[in-house]
């Protein structure tokens, strides 16, 4: 690579960045909730979070971005080959595992207010807590897009999706486990969860395969 073109990053060093990112935007939620009613509350959070140059420029203070999960290790299960290319999409709602991942979240939310509402297991506040977050990953990468520049970045975030896709199976698992839920509906939501996490484990599969080959 020539001194004038710009590095690539791949999904490894674009999650340090979010690492990074993550704690920045601590930090900065930290200080919001402590400063929130002081007076002078946009000049100590820039002192405090060393934007020395915004003190003096009226912008706008939109900073934060959550990213909740750290990289997943995926397993021989996935490995195999999905059929349809990424980018035969040109909007991240027309990709079958967005689709499968958000129409899963709406109907288990509507399923936890039928059926989980009065509970308050933890299980149950785990798998609310992280069942909108695989689409949402999925529609944050799909913005970094598929050429070299940027697919190391989908995957970063695909990647931070289905560790919460991990996170929500284990919890339903527990929810069935606690016979919290009907067993006939509990094995209904096991089983399309199970879906959202295998087929997002396929995606990232085929876009470490687009990146490893180099397509422009």
């Amino acid at each position: 690579m020539s001194k004038n073109e710009p590095e690539i990053w791949d999904e490894y060093r674009w999650e340090e960045f979010f690492r990074e990112s993550d704690k920045r935007t601590e930090k900065y939620s930290q200080l919001l909730d402590k400063y929130m009613d002081h007076p002078d509350r946009d000049r100590i959070i820039a002192e405090e979070m060393g934007w020395t140059h915004l003190l003096d420029e009226n912008e706008s203070k939109d900073w934060i971005d959550e990213f909740d999960f750290d990289e997943y290790e995926e397993g021989e299960e996935w490995k195999r080959l999905t059929g349809y290319e990424p980018t035969a999409f040109d909007d991240f709602e027309n990709l079958p595992v967005y689709r499968k991942a958000f129409d899963f979240a709406i109907d288990s939310m509507k399923m936890v207010d039928e059926h989980l509402a009065d509970s308050d297991d933890e299980s149950v506040s785990t798998f609310c807590r992280t069942i909108t977050i695989p689409s949402a990953k999925i529609a944050g990468g799909f913005g970094f897009g598929f050429e070299m520049d940027g697919v190391g970045g989908n995957i970063a975030n695909c990647k931070r999706g289905l560790n919460a896709a991990n996170q929500m199976l284990n919890a339903l698992y527990e929810i069935g486990e606690k016979e919290l839920l009907d067993r006939e509906l509990y094995l209904e939501f096991y089983g399309r969860a199970k879906e959202v996490r295998d087929e997002l484990g396929i995606y990232i599969v085929e876009l470490r395969e687009r990146f490893r080959r180099g397509i422009p």
